[in-house]
């Protein structure tokens, strides 16, 4: 199974996960459950209990000149949360 590597970012601030899934789409818990309350700054267990109701919600999108790149953008209450998957090894 490839590994994917979860980039995520809300107000200015990152956090890194990877997994192994046979597809980046349906796992979020590389980059969702799993992330500690404290990986972001700004981002409670609010954020996270409403991340965790609209993490399914919407498709991630291909970067445009990207090889195995992805982009899903999910509104929290006004702000933005940012996930990038990228297929780190096939």
């Amino acid at each position: 199974m490839p590994l994917y590597t979860y980039v995520v970012t809300f107000e200015n601030s990152t956090y890194v996960g990877q997994a192994s899934h046979s597809n980046f789409r349906g796992f979020v818990s590389a980059w969702c459950t799993e992330m500690p309350d404290t990986a972001l700054a700004g981002f409670n267990s609010k954020f996270k209990k409403l991340l965790s109701s609209k993490a399914y919600q919407g498709e991630f999108s291909p970067i445009p000149n990207r090889k195995n790149v992805w982009r899903k953008t999910i509104d929290l209450e006004g702000k933005i949360l940012e996930v990038v998957a990228v297929e780190t090894k096939p």
